[in-house]
């Protein structure tokens, strides 16, 4: 009996988190004393502490909201200002009316960026509009009464690129880097838990071929259901291997998973054979006759 192996560092972050966190429960409910790995496991705890820190920051982004609602507003004023100019097309006064048709066919350019865009592509394609709006058609802005409305739809472009620059610093400011150096750390001091214990089962006599299927036992009450041999139930540290390979064989499977999801999605669309054409065989050259010899 041995832990099962996993390679840790195909885990996403917060599964990698999950059996880490698994691990600390398992081994405080077992104790890490009688486990004897109490030196390496408080050097463990507050490393996993830290991790669970530097995670929440990764979570949290303080700026995307912020981000979403001045879009949502920048939008609503390009939209509105789209409907205004095409309103104003009906003007009785004939020099309105052309301006009015000029500004909303202008508009109606941008509109796939005002309003369909990516983040990046709006606020492109609102740069350009602005520019035009405050140089070529800034006569007709001006004639129309409009003028406003570009100073909203410029206060609410500057209001979004804002708050876009923060979440990009935010970002940058992510510590990352820590979180890899982390990941290692906590990773080398769990294997070398696993390996005082291997050497521990080991040592004991338990360290051969002597298997325990974790799919045959319920993470909650696997007690009730072990299959542990009777000579070996009373060794804690056995009881606690066969525990923990089944938290084990969870993120086996999770990761089968995935790696099973991902060849599917790399897998080329193969055309269906067409049926083979059935041929008359040619008189001149019948089958042969194979003879019993082909046969026995």
């Amino acid at each position: 009996m041995k832990v099962l192996k996993i390679n840790l560092s195909n885990l996403h972050n917060e599964e990698w988190f999950g059996i880490h966190t698994d691990w600390k429960d398992q081994v405080s409910h077992f104790g890490e004393v009688v486990l004897d790995i109490k030196e390496l496991f408080y050097l463990y705890l507050p490393l996993l502490d830290k991790a669970d820190k530097v995670l929440l920051v990764l979570r949290k982004s303080v700026f995307t909201e912020d981000m979403k609602r001045s879009d949502k507003e920048r939008k609503k004023i390009f939209k509105s200002f789209l409907r205004v100019a095409k309103d104003s097309i009906n003007l009785s006064d004939a020099a309105k009316k052309e301006a009015a048709r000029r500004l909303f066919n202008l508009l109606e350019q941008y509109e796939q960026y005002g309003v369909k865009g990516s983040y990046s592509e709006e606020s492109s394609g609102i740069y350009n509009l602005l520019q035009d709006l405050s140089g070529k058609y800034s006569a007709d802005v001006t004639l129309l009464g409009l003028t406003e409305w570009v100073k909203s739809l410029r206060q609410a472009e500057d209001k979004f690129l804002a708050f876009r620059a923060q979440r990009i610093q935010e970002t940058i400011d992510k510590p990352k880097a820590s979180l890899i150096e982390l990941r290692i750390q906590i990773d080398r001091l769990y294997l070398a838990m696993v390996s005082i214990l291997d050497a521990k089962l080991l040592a004991d006599g338990l360290g051969g071929d002597i298997v325990v299927d974790p799919g045959d036992l319920d993470t909650g009450t696997w007690e009730d259901n072990d299959p542990t041999p009777p000579e070996f139930r009373g060794n804690i540290v056995y009881n606690f291997v066969v525990a923990w390979n089944v938290f084990v064989q969870k993120y086996h499977n999770l990761l089968a998973a995935r790696a099973g999801r991902l060849a599917r999605k790399k897998q080329p669309d193969v055309p269906s054979p067409e049926p083979p054409v059935e041929e008359d065989p040619s008189p001149d050259f019948p089958p042969e006759d194979p003879g019993t010899e082909d046969f026995f």
